[in-house]
Order: C-alpha cells, then sequence, then structure tokens
C-alpha cells in the first residue's frame, strides 16, 4: 500500500489528470446526478516515470510530475 510521500512508478501510457481546484464540495448540489469534477488537463506519459505521491487518501492519488500536481488512476 502506497502512502503520502512514497515514489511511486509509473509505466510509459499512464493518464494524468489536473482538475479544477476552484470548485468546492459545498458548490454540488446532491439532489441533481453528479459523476464528478471534469479534468481540465490530460497528460499521457510517453515515458515510464518515477513520481513522488503528495496525497493518496482519494479515489485518485496525488502525484508531482514536471513541477505540478496531477491525478492518475488506481
Amino acid at each position: 500500500m502506497t502512502q503520502k510521500g512514497d515514489l511511486i512508478y509509473l509505466p510509459a501510457g499512464t493518464e494524468l489528470f489536473q482538475f479544477n481546484k476552484e470548485i468546492e464540495n459545498l458548490e454540488i448540489d446532491p439532489q441533481k446526478t453528479y459523476v464528478g469534477p471534469s479534468p481540465i488537463k490530460y497528460k499521457k506519459l510517453e515515458k515510464p516515470a518515477n513520481l513522488l505521491i503528495l496525497d493518496d487518501e482519494t479515489k485518485d492519488p496525488k502525484v508531482l510530475y514536471e513541477g505540478e500536481e496531477w491525478h492518475v488512476k488506481k
């Protein structure tokens, strides 16, 4: 099991996503259908990489890639 501060190996072809940080969970109406935030940036790794895990408490862990925070699907 991984945790914050670990390095994680991601093979080439892994998809990374960034989401809008401005959207608060409070803005979501629970009475309406909601499937989650839409990505605002997308990147596919061309080469394998070892990345630092910044947060592993969410569905899609947050990693550091090229100086930016990205989410990766588990």
